[in-house]
Order: structure tokens, then sequence, then C-alpha cells
């Protein structure tokens, strides 16, 4: 490749880092991260299944202490609730409260329904093709940087 390719790559993943930015303004104390770790809840919990931070973990690629935070976050601003199962007390299963179902509502399905107006010149192929380079482009880096580190 050219190295004039690999700045076309890293300045797209610049101008990519900008569209979260020009997203509506969340709740206060409310972060993208959040938005993704409720919408997981939500997906899971629409498949009646009971939801654990390791479900959320594996499901974002997060360690289970990234997201473990973040539903602790969520739970004391009440978006969340928490309860230890009671064979095991190592396993929390979470759900969301109104006011998380709320917050989905909004910034999940009504935010993703408006976005899929501005960006239906792009196509559901081009959504699939943009996605599918994007997580190649991480994968590549993040196996660099492990080959860089075992040096």
């Amino acid at each position: 490749m050219k190295v004039e390719s690999v700045k076309l790559i890293l300045d797209a993943c610049a101008a990519a880092s900008h569209v979260e930015l020009m997203l509506p303004a969340l709740p206060k104390g409310i972060t993208p991260r959040c938005v993704r770790v409720i919408e997981q809840i939500a997906h899971l919990t629409k498949q009646d299944k009971a939801v654990k931070v390791s479900d959320i973990s594996e499901m974002l690629d997060v360690t289970r202490p990234g997201i473990t935070a973040v539903v602790r976050d969520l739970a004391e601003m009440g978006y969340v609730s928490k309860e230890r199962d009671t064979v095991d007390n190592r396993i929390v299963y979470v759900s969301l409260t109104q006011s998380g179902w709320e917050l989905y509502q909004a910034y999940v399905e009504e935010g993703h329904t408006r976005l899929a107006e501005v960006f239906s010149d792009i196509g559901d192929d081009g959504a699939e093709q943009l996605s599918n380079m994007i997580h190649k482009v991480l994968d590549l880096m993040q196996k660099d940087v492990k080959r860089r580190q075992e040096r």
C-alpha cells in the first residue's frame, strides 16, 4: 500500500470520530458508551433473556470491569436496576428502569430512525461495506499493537 493511502485511512478515521460529536446532546452524565450499554440491555431484554454484565461485555467486546463501571453509573442515575443472583452471588442481572426505557426510546429507536433518513444515500450495502472496512482497520491496528508489545 502507498503511504498516501495510509494517510487517507487515518484521515477518514479522524473524520469518523467527529460523527458521534454531531449526535443530539445526551442527558447530563450519559455518554455514548452508556447509550450502547442501554441498547444492549434493551436488545437482550426484548429476547426475553435475563441480562448479565458478562453478556453486555461480550456483545460490546469490552472488559467486564469496564461494563461494571458503566452499569454502576447508570444505576446511580436511575436508568438501570441491578439484582444479584440468589444462587451465585457473583452474578449480577441488570434491567432498564422506566427512565432507561425512555432514554432508549429517544436516543436509540427514534435516533436511529432519524439517522436512517440522514444516511439514506449511503444505502444498506454501503453501510455494510463501511462497517466492514472500519472493523478491518481496527483489527489490523490491534494486531500491530500486539506485535509491537511482544517485542
